[in-house]
């Protein structure tokens, strides 16, 4: 798979501690409980590596990396809207631009947004601080399944992906900025499939084991005006399946720095 790795020159990058994926100590099968549990109950049953990682400013060559060659891909956009508090006109006002920008970056045919996700440093949903990968290729099937019932097998047959759509709030961003490593210096052993436990059902994560072939990316300041696609499963062979990204401490960060806010939405991409 091609890979910018070995043509980019050296240029600015910041060190900090990334938060990876060690295995149970009991060889168990890796677990998060994503639901209130007794004060004291653990949620999770692995261990956390604190790995320091250079991670490469992409500023300047943003149009270097494409989905299909690294996982992720940088877009500059405007969307004329900015009611981020109301959860209704979110689907009904940003969704379609979310919709018809995945499907000019992609070429696809049908696009199915199924989540979003606002995160901020004091919010409900904080920024997460560990290398991770939305989907294994068992829930992103199960995600077909459970968000298009009438026409999963059509759609499972042909090529589908699981795209997030992500861009800051507020910007230029500084706080928490977001690492993504290229896909195409990953080992499929450095993904691991943990089960995300919901009162009601079981999913699946990717937690991510630190390689030191590993190369990590963000894109410096990064202001309200510009996106990036995230791929979290791919079933066509021969391209990039799935980028681990994780917010990130920048020790470049001034301390009156601006908090970050930022949106994600999760989308099914589907062609014909």
């Amino acid at each position: 798979m091609a890979t910018i790795t070995e043509t980019l020159p050296a240029r600015a990058a910041v060190e900090s501690t990334l938060n990876f994926y060690a295995p149970p100590k009991d060889g168990s099968v890796p677990y998060n409980i994503v639901y209130d549990v007794p004060e004291g109950t653990p949620t999770r049953n692995y261990e956390v590596l604190h790995q320091k990682v250079q991670i490469i400013d992409a500023r300047g060559r943003e149009g270097d990396f494409t989905l299909d060659n690294n996982g992720f891909q940088f877009e500059k956009r405007h969307h004329a809207f900015n009611n981020w508090s109301d959860a209704e006109r979110i689907e009904k006002e940003y969704y379609p631009g979310v919709i018809n920008a995945i499907k000019e970056v992609t070429g696809a045919s049908k696009v199915v947004i199924f989540d979003n996700t606002i995160r901020t440093k004091d919010g409900y949903r904080k920024p997460v601080m560990a290398v991770h990968v939305d989907q294994t290729p068992k829930s992103a099937e199960d995600r077909v399944r459970l968000h298009c019932p009438d026409e999963a097998d059509v759609l499972l047959a042909r090529r589908f992906q699981i795209i997030n759509y992500w861009k800051p709030l507020t910007g230029p961003v500084e706080e928490f900025p977001l690492a993504l490593g290229d896909a195409g210096d990953m080992s499929e052993g450095d993904i691991v499939s943990v089960e995300h436990r919901y009162r009601d059902r079981t999913g699946a994560t990717g937690a991510v084991q630190y390689n030191p072939n590993q190369k990590y990316y963000y894109l410096s300041g990064m202001d309200t005006d510009e996106e990036v696609l995230i791929k979290c499963y791919d079933s066509l062979d021969g391209v990039a399946k799935r980028t681990p990204h994780t917010a990130f401490e920048d020790p470049t960060s001034a301390p009156n720095a601006l908090p970050r806010e930022s949106i994600e939405v999760r989308t099914l991409v589907f062609y014909d």
